[in-house]
């Protein structure tokens, strides 16, 4: 039998057509070969119908089909039940349904996830299969029932579970069940249902004749919000001429759906009806938003129309439908005859935007936004005889088409290319510029119909808002505003405009800014002229917010032209205020601070040269505002710390110095300079002493010179000259000192000072005996001749351990009691015998310790130890009496030639020169022992090899100590040492 795409291509069918205009780009050029086979996306129809390809037996036809997530099962009149996988061919597999033939199956369906089907038969058996199931299970329970449809759990779906699904019936009931496919269960347990449970009936009595058919099943939950999580789930379930709702909570237990439907008890079910009493049959479907997979839209075949809409779930009480309209069958009638009856399609699907309806002869594509016919596909040929139904899969979202002999597929390409136009055409401009983001010539007419929509609705300043935002002549929008006065929309439209602008369009950036500027400036005059002050505050806060854009202040920073020019704008207009705002926003501090300055607000001047970090505004403008406020500007210069140049502030000290004699905030920042700072400037410091000593503030001067020391960072011959001049005589004292000029800080100190004075600064050089004494003599020579006083200067003798009673005898007077020195005298002659006394103990200590010594010699010289023939070198592990040998104390022993050739390295060249010369005087064969009867210059040779060599043990002398830090390897022989042991 031929494929179905062979049938496809055979048959002779009308071509299909397509309501939607073809909006393709008309200058397209070309292709150089000169053939065009390929039309654009746009050109193409939205629905395309091809084959599929699928091949049934001979001598069969087909009774159902279901498509869920590209699995497909094809119910066949043999009741064989053919699993195909489309991605897959090798997993497709036959399943019996019934061995009855004369059974026949009623409906199939299929989850959304593709793993769990049910069998409605029409002798009302119902059968299970799952995707791992090799055979169907007959659902015990459910025998009796005929199943119309079934509302699938497909979020929580797994491959071996269904989880909670409800089945409506042809007599108005609702049961809930959970199907299990698991081995151990469909091993061990009677049946593949974990339970099953009526919630609901539709039903006004139990007479059959008025049981209501539910051809229609849907549940879902609630979308969670933006500010909370949703709970609570819907029910929608129709019949083939009302629709119920439900809402409410989900029990905690299975069943779960017994606590939402347990609420319609007391009370009868929300339904909406339509009129109709022929049609026994109807389907309801729903379709998701491919972006959050949430349901969007709906669609319920009835007798008098398609009744269509959306969803609604903000909070909704009883009703989730919204914008729901009924679609009557004769509009959907493309010919041009009046009046014509339309029968019922066969079937129905639906998609996020189109409901497809199945018709004897054609299928209808209608977009549900404005109920237009955008696709009509007529049927010629025998593969289309006897069309069942077209269903869409939900998660691939592909349309299918079967009748008893074929199976189609429609291509949909683009599904959303027109909706922009049709929501448009609505006023739904938000949601027109949804489906055209990646079109700027769709969005351009959708901004562009939305702001002619504000503006003739007289909403002046939404409209700018918008003809900003698109390519609409910007002359004629701005003459459209001027005509009508509308300054405040221009001005929305001219901000708008601006910020839409790229970085490199800086002549129209340019443009703008300066008309804005203009129009803001002129606002404000006017408010201002009017007094309406607080209309004027508003006007001139939105000013200042428009300028403080990051986009306004980059266009400016980058454009000094331009900041020039507004600046000059806002100077023409005299609003001295906004000048400043503006100077500040373009860190023009100069401007603002010579602005202060020159009208006398000295603490605002301070205020803005403190809000930048420009280090030469400060030696720029110190000057001018230090003699008014001299505090606050010391203080500002204290908390910058080291960021100023202390020596380029020193104009602006000195500016200050003419005006404030005292100067004493001009000493607290040189001071903190040197205290905190560590300033070692010399021109900081030579400031600081001229100041002291113009205040003849001795004391914080002299506390400063001795903080000094030695180590100065002033210039003494300066600080000298200043203290002279202002008769600074002990700060002279402490600068010689500190220049080591100690004759004349001395010979001062007694002149003009005080002798406490000068005695300290006697005490000052230490390392210089002589000098010391020498200025102690000054002193006590002072203290004698000038003062006549001899008790102080016997306490001299006390204070200087260098000066003795001889040593200033000459200075007393020629006639002079002794009394006055007696004691100093008997003191000198009792030191010299106590020093006596301790150099003959310390002789006699010597005389002992050299005895000893000579006793301790002798002794050593006499001392023995017998050695063991078995006794052995220290260094070459020979038998030590093989040749001559060193014995120490210590226990070592060493051949003589070891110990040389071991000792010889550490030797400096001269002994290593004489040790050689000794050597060759002794003979140079070490093998036997030197002979007892030598001469005596033999002997002489013998002991100073003894001492240059074997003067102390090689292990244990101070060699070896000296060693310590040496490595073991030494850095030549390492690497070869290394690379031995690999």
């Amino acid at each position: 039998m031929a494929s179905i795409l062979e049938q496809y291509q055979q048959s002779n069918f009308r071509a299909s057509r397509t309501n939607y205009p073809s909006t393709a780009a008309k200058n397209e050029t070309v292709p150089s070969s000169g053939f065009v086979n390929i039309m654009s996306e746009e050109e193409r129809p939205i629905f395309n119908r091809i084959g599929s390809g699928f091949r049934i037996p001979v001598n069969t036809f087909i009774q159902r089909v279901a498509i869920c997530n590209n699995m497909m099962l094809v119910a066949l009149s043999n009741n064989i039940l053919r699993r195909i996988c489309l991605y897959d061919k090798n997993l497709s597999d036959d399943v019996q349904i019934s061995g009855r033939l004369t059974d026949k199956v009623y409906r199939i369906f299929l989850d959304p996830t593709g793993k769990h089907a049910i069998i409605a038969m029409e002798s009302m058996e119902n059968y299970y299969l799952a995707a791992s199931m090799k055979k169907v299970k007959l659902l015990n329970k459910l025998k009796g029932h005929l199943i119309e449809s079934i509302a699938w759990n497909g979020s929580n779906a797994t491959d071996l579970s269904t989880k909670d699904i409800l089945i409506g019936t042809a007599r108005g009931l609702i049961f809930e069940t959970e199907l299990d496919a698991s081995v151990e269960r469909l091993r061990f347990q009677s049946g593949t249902e974990k339970y099953m449970k009526q919630v609901y009936s539709l039903n006004r009595s139990e007479a059959s004749e008025t049981a209501e058919r539910i051809t229609g099943l849907f549940f879902d939950r609630f979308p969670p919000s933006s500010y909370r999580l949703d709970t609570r789930y819907f029910v929608i379930a129709t019949t083939p001429n009302r629709m119920y709702q439900f809402v409410g909570e989900l029990s905690q237990d299975q069943p779960l759906f017994t606590r939402l439907f347990s609420a319609y008890e007391g009370r009868p079910a929300q339904f909406l009806e339509l009129p109709g009493e022929t049609l026994n049959f109807s389907e309801f479907h729903v379709a998701y938003s491919r972006k959050d997979k949430i349901p969007v839209s709906f669609a319920w075949l009835t007798e008098p129309g398609i009744y269509h809409g959306t969803f609604n779930f903000r909070d909704p009480k009883h009703s989730v439908t919204a914008g729901a309209l009924l679609m009557p069958y004769n509009a959907l009638d493309t010919t041009d005859g009046e009046n014509v009856s339309v029968s019922p399609p066969i079937s129905l699907t639906v998609t996020e935007f189109h409901a497809l309806l199945l018709f004897k002869d054609r299928l209808n594509a209608v977009a549900l936004l404005n109920e237009e016919v955008v696709f009509e596909d007529y049927f010629q040929g025998n593969a289309f005889s006897d069309v069942i139904a077209v269903l869409v899969d939900p998660v691939s979202k592909i349309i299918w088409m079967y009748s008893q002999t074929s199976i189609f597929q429609f291509e949909v390409i683009h599904e959303d290319r027109y909706v922009w136009r049709m929501l448009l055409e609505k006023n739904e401009f938000e949601k027109a510029k949804q489906f055209c983001k990646d079109n700027p010539v769709h969005l351009d007419k959708v901004l562009t119909a939305q702001a002619d929509h504000f503006f003739d609705n007289k909403e002046y300043q939404s409209a700018a808002l918008f003809y900003a935002q698109s390519q609409k002549s910007f002359e004629q929008v701005a003459l459209k505003f001027l005509e009508l006065n509308r300054r405040d929309a221009l001005k929305v439209f001219l901000i708008q405009k601006f910020n839409c602008l790229k970085a490199q369009d800086k002549t129209q950036m340019s443009m703008l800014l300066t008309w804005l500027t203009e129009l803001y400036l002129n606002d404000i005059g006017k408010l201002k002229d009017d007094d309406k002050t607080e209309l004027c505050e508003v006007m001139q806060a939105e000013f200042r917010d428009f300028l403080q854009q990051q986009r306004v202040t980059n266009c400016l920073n980058d454009n000094p032209t331009l900041c020039a020019t507004l600046s000059d704008l806002i100077s023409s207009h005299g609003d001295t205020d906004n000048m400043i705002f503006f100077a500040k926003l373009m860190n023009d501090h100069e401007k603002v601070i010579t602005y202060y300055i020159q009208r006398d607000r000295f603490k605002e001047a301070l205020n803005a040269l403190s809000n930048q970090r420009n280090p030469e505004l400060y030696y720029k403008f110190s000057a001018d505002l230090i003699p008014h406020i001299p505090k606050d500007v010391i203080s500002t210069w204290i908390l910058l710390e080291g960021n100023l140049d202390a020596k380029k502030l020193i104009p602006s000290l000195i500016h200050y110095g003419q005006h404030s004699p005292q100067a004493s905030e001009a000493i607290r920042y040189l001071e903190f300079c040197i205290r905190d700072l560590r300033n070692n400037d010399q021109a900081i410091h030579d400031y600081l002493i001229s100041l002291y000593a113009k205040n003849k503030d001795e004391s914080k001067l002299e506390t400063y010179l001795q903080v000094q020391g030695r180590a100065v960072s002033y210039d003494p011959n300066y600080a000298l000259r200043l203290c002279a001049e202002y008769r600074c005589h002990r700060s002279c004292v402490y600068i010689y000192a500190a220049m080591g000029l100690f004759d004349e800080a001395v010979e001062l100190a007694l002149k003009e000072v005080s002798v406490d004075l000068a005695k300290n600064n006697a005490q000052i050089p230490e390392d210089d005996e002589e000098l010391k004494r020498r200025l102690w003599l000054l002193i006590a020579r002072h203290v004698i001749e000038e003062k006549n006083d001899i008790k102080q200067a016997m306490d001299f003798l006390k204070d200087c351990d260098l000066l003795k009673i001889e040593d200033i005898l000459p200075f007393f007077p020629d006639f002079v009691t002794i009394d006055h020195f007696k004691d100093a005298i008997c003191s000198s002659l009792q030191e010299y015998n106590k020093h006596i006394e301790s150099l003959r103990q310390e002789m006699q200590e010597a005389t002992e310790s050299a005895k000893s010594l000579r006793e301790d010699i002798q002794a050593m010289k006499n001392s023995y130890r017998i050695i063991s023939v078995q006794e052995t070198c220290t260094i070459c592990s020979f038998n030590i009496m093989s040749r001559a040998f060193y014995l120490f104390p210590c226990g070592h022993m060493f051949h003589t030639d070891c110990l040389i050739a071991e000792v010889e390295p550490h030797l400096n060249d001269r002994q290593r020169s004489r040790l050689r010369e000794l050597q060759k005087k002794l003979g140079t064969s070490y093998t036997t022992e030197l002979q007892a009867a030598e001469s005596t210059l033999r002997d002489s040779c013998k002991d100073e090899l003894d001492e240059l060599v074997a003067s102390e043990c090689l292990y244990c002398g101070e060699l070896m100590i000296s060693l310590i830090d040496q490595p073991f390897i030494s850095p030549d022989q390492f690497d070869a040492i290394k690379e031995s042991w690999r």
